[in-house]
């Protein structure tokens, strides 16, 4: 099925991102019409849209066909969830705002990312390294790089973003050489 592209600023994009940041949208089965007025107001007053979009419910029904949100029922709701699709372009919209949530307590292990892409995936590779560098990783050697948090998921988001996830390897290293340098580095 083709899907063309979703700017964030579009309808689409907004309805995404708002699942995306948790606000919840909830259709009540008894009173479907209140539930999607109010749903509608609710993304009025999120995103700043200045005129009602018209026939929001075609916005989620082409959502749904393109399987990036789908219904999923509690009790006597219908909530309107990302799917995984949804979920990776919510992600996509915020690359730019990646960040790692590091633990007030160190578990005393080293993340160690390794990677190895080819000279024809150069532009991936490089915006890889300014990703990491960005992200606070130490460089060990050229594609050998260090965190001292649990990391894996945004590894694997933005390996799978720039499509090089098979070039990409997470170590997890208990013991390591030069320990002392790292923890000085990251402060630990």
């Amino acid at each position: 099925m083709f899907m063309r592209t979703i700017d964030k600023e579009s309808v689409s994009g907004k309805i995404i991102r708002a699942l995306g940041y948790g606000i919840g949208i909830a259709v009540a089965l008894s009173n479907r019409r209140t539930s999607y007025r109010l749903s509608k107001e609710i993304l009025k007053k999120s995103f700043n849209l200045n005129e009602k979009p018209k026939n929001l419910s075609q916005y989620f029904l082409k959502l749904r066909k393109q399987k990036l949100i789908t219904l999923k029922r509690e009790g006597d709701f219908h909530k309107i969830i990302l799917t995984e699709s949804g979920r990776e372009l919510f992600l996509r919209f915020n690359y730019n705002e990646l960040k790692i949530k590091n633990p007030k307590i160190w578990d005393r292990l080293f993340r160690v990312i390794v990677f190895d892409v080819p000279e024809t995936k150069r532009q991936a590779r490089d915006a890889l390294r300014e990703k990491i560098k960005e992200l606070g990783f130490v460089k060990f050697n050229d594609s050998v790089w260090v965190y001292p948090y649990p990391c894996q998921k945004e590894i694997d988001f933005i390996a799978n973003y720039w499509r090089i996830g098979k070039f990409v390897h997470f170590i997890l290293a208990k013991d390591i050489t030069n320990r002392e340098l790292l923890e000085k580095a990251f402060n630990l």
